[in-house]
This record gives C-alpha cells, sequence and structure tokens, in this order.
C-alpha cells in the first residue's frame, strides 16, 4: 500500500468517525498518523502484516520471511513460471524478508530470487543467503562463493548473509581454521553485505560458543518448532540470541512438512482441548508467540501456501497463545512422544562426535521418529540421505560398529547401538 492509498483509506475512516463522534475521530486520527510512520520506518509496509524488530540490526522484518527452498518444480527444475508470481504476492502481502541460499535446489533458489526481484522488486525485500563451509577448499573460495552469489541474485548488496549450517565439525575445522568470521566482517565492511550471521545445526552448548565468540554477530537462523523444544539450540537459542543483541530467524517451522500434515494421533490431541486449527497454523502461532522471535522462514511451494501463511501472520502477535491453545499444543507433543517405538532421543548431540561420523541424534530425534507416526517411508528417506551428507550431519545407522563409546555419553541413557541397529533394519542403510 503506497502513501496514497493510505491517505484515502484514511480519509475515509476519518468521515466514517465523524458519524460516530470526536472521540472516534481522535482515535481513527492516531491509527492514520501511527500506519503513515509505520510506512516510513518499515521495508515494504503493508497493514495486513505484522513486523518485528531484527536485533541489533535496526530494522524491522516481516513475521513470516518467504524460504526459497520448497518451490515448485518442472522437469527435475524449479519452475520459475511458478515461483515468481508466488514470490510478487508474498511482497505485495507485506513479506520483505526472502531467504535462498548458495547450494539450495541445486544453486536453482538463488536463480529463482534473481528473477522474481527483476524489474524492481529487489527494493521492497531484505534478501538473505549463505556461504556452505563443507564446499570451501581454498582461502581464495569465501570471495569467490559470495561473489557468485551476489551475480547469481543480480544484487549488489546482500542484505542478510550467513555462514552456512555451523556444526561442530564446521566450526572446528572451517569456520575457524579459514577465519570465516573474519572475511564476513570484511564484506560488512566493504559494504557488500549489510549484516553477519550464521545458521545453526548442533547442540545449544556450541550455539552458545558460537554467538560469544563475536559480537560482531548481527542475527542467527536456527531450527525451531514446538516438538523440538529440546532439539539443537531449543526453545533456550532464541532468549540467548535476543540476550546477546542478535535477531532471531527460525527454519523450518513445520519441521520439513511432518507439521503441516499431522499424524491422527496429533491432530486428535490438538482438537481435544476444543480449539481447531490449520495444522501449519499451529506451528506458526507458536514460533510467533515467542517474543524473540523476529521472522519465521517458512518454505512454500504453491500460491496456496502463500495465501494461507499470509493469513495467518496477519495474525501473528509475541505471546499470542492463549493458555488453552499451549494446553492443546503440550497434548500434541505428548502424543508424538508417545508413539509405538518413539525413541526418547531430544537432539542434544552429546553422543557426537563419533568415532564413525554416525549422525546419531539426527537420526533418531528427526528422522526415525518422524517416520514412526506418518508412515512413509520414501518422505523418510529425504531426510536420511538428501539432507544428511557425511560432511554436513553424518553418516548413516549401517556405519555403527557397536563400540559403545556414545553410552555414557546420553543423558537419557539410550541404548544407542542397538537402536541405530533397528534404524538400519527399518530404514535399509
Amino acid at each position: 500500500m503506497d502513501r496514497r492509498d493510505f491517505i484515502k483509506s484514511g480519509l475515509f475512516a476519518a468521515a466514517v468517525g465523524a458519524a460516530m463522534g470526536p472521540k472516534a475521530i481522535a482515535q481513527e486520527a492516531n491509527r492514520r498518523v501511527e500506519q503513515e510512520q509505520k510506512a516510513k520506518d518499515i521495508l515494504n509496509y503493508n497493514p495486513q502484516m505484522q513486523y518485528r524488530p531484527m536485533g541489533r540490526t535496526g530494522v524491522n522484518v516481516s513475521a513470516l520471511g518467504f524460504g526459497m527452498l520448497r518451490l515448485p518444480m518442472k522437469n527435475g527444475h524449479v519452475d520459475f513460471d511458478q515461483t515468481t508470481p508466488m514470490v510478487h504476492r508474498a511482497i505485495e502481502g507485506g513479506v520483505n524478508y526472502i531467504d535462498t541460499g548458495r547450494v539450495y535446489m541445486g544453486g536453482e533458489s538463488e536463480q529463482a530470487v534473481g528473477k522474481a526481484l527483476a524489474g524492481g522488486w529487489r527494493d521492497r525485500v531484505y534478501v538473505t543467503s549463505k556461504m556452505p563451509w563443507w564446499e570451501i577448499q581454498s582461502a581464495d573460495d569465501f570471495e569467490k562463493f559470495f561473489d557468485q552469489s551476489r551475480r547469481t541474485i543480480d544484487t549488489d548488496v546482500i542484505d542478510f548473509y550467513h555462514i552456512h549450517m555451523i556444526m561442530h565439525r564446521a566450526w572446528k575445522d572451517y569456520v575457524l581454521p579459514y577465519r570465516l568470521i573474519e572475511k564476513m566482517e570484511n564484506l560488512k565492511a566493504q559494504g557488500k553485505i549489510r549484516f553477519m550471521g550464521f545458521s545453526f545445526h548442533d547442540s545449544l552448548q556450541l550455539f552458545k560458543r558460537v554467538v560469544e565468540y563475536t559480537p560482531a554477530w548481527d542475527f542467527c537462523l536456527i531450527q525451531h518448532n514446538y516438538l523440538d523444544y529440546e532439539y539443537e539450540a531449543g526453545v533456550l537459542g532464541p532468549k540467548y540470541a535476543a540476550a546477546n543483541g542478535m535477531g532471531l530467524a527460525v527454519m523450518k517451522p513445520v519441521r520439513t512438512g511432518f507439521l503441516a500434515n499431522l499424524p491422527q494421533s496429533m491432530r486428535e490431541a490438538l482438537a481435544s482441548t476444543g480449539i481447531r486449527k490449520p495444522d501449519a497454523e499451529w506451528a506458526l502461532d507458536y514460533l510467533w508467540d515467542i517474543p524473540e522471535v523476529s521472522v519465521a522462514v517458512s518454505g512454500m511451494g504453491s500460491m496456496e501456501d502463500v495465501e494461507e501463511n499470509l493469513s495467518y501472520a496477519a495474525k501473528a502477535k509475541p505471546n499470542m497463545l492463549t493458555p488453552a491453545e499451549r494446553e492443546a499444543l503440550g497434548a500434541a507433543i505428548y502424543a508424538y512422544r508417545h508413539a509405538p517405538g518413539h525413541i526418547d532421543c531430544t537432539g542434544c548431540y552429546q553422543c557426537i562426535p563419533c568415532p564413525q561420523n554416525v549422525a546419531i541424534g539426527y537420526i533418531f530425534a528427526y528422522v526415525y521418529n518422524n517416520y514412526l507416526l506418518h508412515r512413509n517411508k520414501e518422505r523418510a528417506m529425504l531426510d536420511y540421505t538428501v539432507s544428511m551428507s557425511p560432511v554436513q550431519r553424518g553418516d548413516p545407522a549401517s556405519s555403527c560398529i557397536g563400540c559403545g563409546e556414545c553410552l555414557a555419553k546420553c543423558p537419557q541413557h539410550l541404548d544407542i547401538p542397538n537402536l541405530l541397529a533397528k534404524v538400519k533394519e527399518t530404514m535399509g542403510k
């Protein structure tokens, strides 16, 4: 909505207020002034979207971000003809945060962003991208990959730039030895990026270590949802980031689609409290309820997804959940954790590094427990293989040799070798 639209709508509302009396006129005038101020201060402001401060960056971002990782496909490639109108509709709805990465969709995600933002749309949004540490082979690769991303997106400046997917191996073997943080600071000093941060997939302990390493971090991106309150950075991650002045983006709010299409047991648990919402709305509302969350980055694969998410985001407020809604989410969590065969792994990652590089916590907490409820092996194998490379997360259950080194490290006292054998039998690797 541009300034002329604000004025027109404001005059109409003032006329209505006049018929209602002086108090209504004053209230409408204040509302109009507030909206016009927001239009000046917030990029791509739309009164139907909610906005939140992004930590020390000083900018306000839309409560909903467009994650460019679940795009419509055609003949094995991103369908740009479908994707571009989706991005435009999201921007028209007030979205101002577009999240992509060099390795997303085989490199086609950044292409999709560049195509969608051509013709003036770039000026209405903040664009993010990410540096994949596992592709770095020499000291020059950081700048080379950054420039490639910038050219692909067709932008002079990347607003939010991440070190992608920091984990224990990434931190120890790549981020520190290759001085990636200093390289990020140089990009910022040169004006090539506006804000520097990282995305994260490991334990809360490592998360704290990374956050505390430098005051130069502006923001971070973590995985979180109502099932994973203990997984990775968990429910304490947002509070710790905010306490250090960082903006916080959250990825996978619907757990790679799992929470957007709940198994019957979880859906019945939610409904048992008498509250009914679409599955995805429950997941997004949980995140928007958390005051420290700046933006929930949601992958959207269709125009229907965009429209639904925009309607949910219009109501997004900190502390928005009622006691009854919190009870409903608790019932759904209980149903999930009491599924037959559920492995009570919190994904704390105390068991890694494994001598055989097995991705223990990810396999149990994220892949196998999901599979037990939806029983869709093809879908589970995508999480197990495509999303779990040996370099990034680790190796499959079949790599376990039963050495038992993990047993003393597990706070849940799980029989990890035998459970890995069960996973191998079920998943076939």
